[in-house]
């Protein structure tokens, strides 16, 4: 396991070409969503922004997704000459268009049902929460800490024991439900990309491949969390200064590569054999 983490650090150097359509699409969406933001305000110009931020994300991560699994294969390649190994590189912005071919459907099933889960989960946690906790705060408490950072901190501040007690209990509710999905999906856009195109079978095919090599599943997300903990923290530093800022924007898209690539590889050797993907699809 250590050996493959460590090779992940050198295969995502070699695909570090990834983060140029990731970046040119964070930016496309966030000033798709400041447009939204100043025009959209009856119902179905809400709606039709949803449909076009669903159909932008599937086109996007299908074929982002698929031009990873290829550019894992260039990576591995032994190449003569250094033209060689840059021209091939270079190749793979054209897998994107057969990527969004192929999986754009089984994207667009896989946000959905997600958004399922995740309303589903939620109403769960809350009703949960409600009978076994109990109210922390009333409405109007909430509107007036949101008011100011000055009242904020004095609505912290005025917290009972009992009240902090109720927080950290819903706090570790929502993280505990938060961890338990992220760890059973881990492997699903894998499970599609190399396996099973319906992103429903697919799903339930994941989840088995978690359990199937439970441990080393387990290792493999304390690992991920542990990443995640540190690059939260560098991201703490991002408003002091904007040459911080730009530093950790370049570490956290590196992260992002690093750790899709890790779990395609993961999920490569383990459930797939490398044997399968030893060429590029165009």
């Amino acid at each position: 396991m250590f050996k493959l983490y460590k090779e992940a650090f050198k295969t995502a150097n070699d695909c570090i070409i990834l983060a140029i359509p990731l970046v040119l699409f964070m930016w496309i969406l966030s000033f798709y969503f400041a447009f939204s933001n100043a025009v959209v305000n009856e119902p179905a110009e809400i709606i039709l922004a949803f449909i076009t931020v669903l159909f932008m994300t599937a086109a996007f991560l299908s074929g982002w997704f698929y031009m990873v699994q290829n550019a894992i294969v260039v990576s591995r390649q032994v190449y003569v000459l250094d033209e060689d190994r840059a021209k091939a590189t270079m190749n793979l912005f054209k897998v994107i268009p057969y990527g969004i071919g192929k999986y754009f459907l089984s994207f667009i099933g896989l946000i959905l049902i997600f958004l399922f889960i995740v309303s589903l989960a939620g109403t769960l946690v809350y009703k949960f929460g409600i009978h076994y906790i109990g109210n922390v705060f009333t409405q109007d408490q909430i509107t007036a800490a949101l008011s100011s950072t000055e009242d904020m901190k004095l609505f912290i501040d005025s917290l009972t024991v009992e009240q902090l007690i109720k927080l950290n209990l819903w706090n570790f509710l929502i993280m505990g439900t938060t961890t338990l999905i992220s760890f059973l999906i881990m492997f699903w856009i894998p499970e599609i990309i190399y396996s099973t195109i319906n992103p429903f079978t697919a799903l339930f095919k994941s989840i088995k491949k978690v359990f199937v090599k439970f441990p080393k599943s387990v290792a493999l997300f304390i690992y991920l969390s542990i990443l995640n903990i540190f690059v939260s923290f560098l991201s703490t530093f991002a408003i002091l200064h904007p040459l911080l800022y730009l530093l950790v924007m370049v570490i956290c898209f590196y992260f992002i590569i690093y750790v899709v690539v890790l779990v395609f590889s993961y999920y490569e050797k383990e459930f797939n054999g490398t044997d399968k993907n030893d060429e590029i699809k165009a």
